[in-house]
């Protein structure tokens, strides 16, 4: 039996960023990418997911140095600012949806009927004081 395995290219840690980051601009489908470099539309993924790790995993190295922090420390830092990142952009989002939607509907909150049971109560009370 022959095999027809492919050998293993290496390929540059620069040729690798290059390919992510015209992947990440999105100028060209990830398809005709990988087709144009003679790649595997899955390289370029795994190779985004290695150079998100390996940022990040220089971050946490920087927070340690400039810190004074053990690493455990620092990957809980760089934790947190994720976590602090994701929660302002959810909190963007938030903002911008509740602003459209007031643009859509300005005169909503007045429009709104209460059930009346304040009034009610207002009128009860009213009406108590002057028997009184």
């Amino acid at each position: 039996m022959s095999s027809t395995r492919k050998s293993r290219q290496h390929y540059s840690p620069e040729y690798k960023k290059k390919i992510v980051d015209e992947y990440l601009r999105g100028e060209i489908t990830t398809n005709a990418l990988a087709e144009r470099e003679g790649l595997e539309r899955g390289q370029i993924y795994n190779w985004k997911t290695q150079l998100a790790e390996k940022t990040r995993n220089a971050r946490i190295e920087t927070i340690a140095d400039e810190e004074g922090v053990t690493l455990d420390q620092a990957r809980r830092i760089k934790e947190l600012e994720e976590e602090l990142e994701a929660t302002q952009k959810k909190l963007a989002q938030t903002i911008l949806v509740n602003d459209l939607l007031k643009k859509l509907q300005p005169n909503y909150l007045y429009e709104k009927k209460s059930s009346g049971y304040i009034e009610t109560k207002q009128l009860l009370d009213r009406s108590k004081g002057r028997r009184k």
